[in-house]
């Protein structure tokens, strides 16, 4: 199976990409990224690394790249208030993944032939709201924009419902592998996954989608656990 990796160089998306490495199914990965990545992952004889700077484009030579791909494990993006401005949030966490899901859709999909899904599956988070109108206390901006770009993605999947599966993750806490006494508490307060429960799943559902489009922090950890015995 060919898929196509993003947010290689963060939290989530290095462990995703981890896992794809270590996956005997996982055949070809193509790495979109904004950064080089380390030599001994760039160097592996699965990866495929595009350095690629406007989230918004996708060039007819990327996209030659990227044919054949079965899957996007999608982990760029993050908390709005990690951003300058509400506006800024709104344009790289779903300007730019609408703009990819689309170009994977209308490239992509017509070239895998008939029976076969492009499954999309994008690191969400706990509290995505797609009702705009709906009053928030808690972290509404982020709420907001991840609750748009999973509207926008399940629209994109209607739109192409022969060929394109679209799953979304919603982890509250994001906790490394071997986590420390102070996370280790955290995670007591606030519902957690590891990163690896997290990746283990987000690599299944592209692989083999889902009866649930929406995962929530509870089942990613119930799945994760699973997937890593």
């Amino acid at each position: 199976m060919k898929v196509i990796v993003t947010g290689a160089t963060g939290f989530v998306g290095g462990e995703v990409l981890r896992q794809c490495i270590r996956n005997p199914a996982i055949t070809s990965i193509v790495v979109v990224t904004r950064k080089e990545l380390a030599p001994e992952v760039s160097n592996n004889s699965k990866v495929k690394v595009i350095i690629h700077k406007d989230f918004e484009e996708y060039s007819e030579p990327l996209l030659r790249e990227c044919a054949g791909a079965e899957g996007c494990l999608w982990a760029m993006g993050g908390r709005a208030s990690a951003y300058p401005d509400v506006a800024t949030a709104t344009k790289v966490n779903v300007d730019y993944t609408l703009a990819a899901a689309n170009a994977f859709a209308k490239s992509l999909v017509p070239e895998l032939g008939d029976g076969k899904k492009f499954r999309f599956v994008l690191c969400s988070g706990m509290g995505a709201e797609m009702d705009q109108s709906k009053s928030l206390w808690m972290m509404p901006d982020t709420r907001r924009i991840k609750g748009q770009v999973e509207r926008g993605l399940f629209e994109i999947a209607e739109q192409h419902s022969r060929g394109v599966e679209v799953y979304t993750v919603r982890p509250g806490g994001i906790l490394p592998v071997h986590a420390g006494l102070v996370q280790s508490v955290m995670a007591f307060a606030v519902p957690c996954v590891r990163v690896d429960e997290l990746g283990a799943v987000m690599i299944h559902l592209s692989q083999h989608g889902s009866t649930d489009r929406i995962v929530d922090n509870t089942e990613i950890a119930r799945r994760g656990k699973e997937l890593l015995r």
